[in-house]
């Protein structure tokens, strides 16, 4: 059932990392098998995939339900994961491993595990709201540019803006996208002053809910 819901994902049309988590996931749920394992470094890998994918968008395909904050115990997740066909193997300890390989994708607290960032179905909160540094970072398609001159940086297919710490990080984050993109400027500490929140997902990704455009510096020309 879970490869016939991959499929159908693939289908629609998931963009951007939702997609390619997606894409992901399906061909390596199709790869495992138990007389060929794989390297541990590609089986890792395989798994953090599938662990995006659900801990982000699809709990509901292994069973599971997150908290408001996006958690869920890392017990019930490995149990749930290991009943699909192809995972057996999985368990807590891998799943823990997983975290502590990834700790910018994931975060562990106690006994539970969440996704930091990336989700597309709705949680409360990614974590307690912080002050944000002065400035902060949005790579984006010069064709969308006009749309953020007019209502500020929404979230599209995310519960949250994605923020980069610095203009090269937002750029390659950009560029996995467009290869022309364009680096928008976020006035974060002003934004913050007038209300907006911020979360700090990892040290270099931070998110918010939106953004009003008085709060970004926008570049008026194209790079030629």
């Amino acid at each position: 059932m879970l490869l016939c819901f991959l499929k159908l994902l693939l289908g629609r049309g998931f963009r951007g990392s939702a997609r390619e988590d997606a894409e992901t996931a399906l061909s390596s749920s199709m790869r495992e098998h138990p007389n060929r394992s794989g390297r541990p470094d590609e089986r890792t890998e395989r798994l953090s995939r599938f662990l995006a994918l659900v801990l982000r968008h699809k709990p509901d395909s292994v069973g599971i339900a997150l908290d408001p904050s996006g958690f869920v115990e890392i017990e019930e997740l490995a149990n749930a994961i290991a009943g699909q066909p192809g995972w057996t193997s999985v368990t807590e300890a891998a799943i823990r491993a997983v975290a502590q390989t990834d700790a910018r994708r994931y975060e562990i607290a106690d006994t539970r595990i969440r996704a930091r960032y990336g989700h597309s179905i709705p949680i409360e909160t990614p974590g307690t709201p912080v002050i944000p540094p002065e400035w902060l970072y949005h790579g984006t398609p010069p064709d969308v540019l006009d749309a953020i001159r007019n209502d500020g940086l929404k979230p599209v297919g995310r519960q949250f803006v994605h923020l980069s710490a610095t203009r090269q990080d937002a750029l390659t984050v950009g560029q996995r996208h467009s290869p022309g993109a364009i680096v928008v400027t976020v006035l974060a500490r002003q934004a913050h002053e007038a209300g907006v929140q911020f979360y700090q997902a990892s040290p270099a990704i931070y998110l918010a809910r939106a953004i009003p455009v008085n709060h970004l510096s926008i570049p008026d020309e194209l790079p030629s």
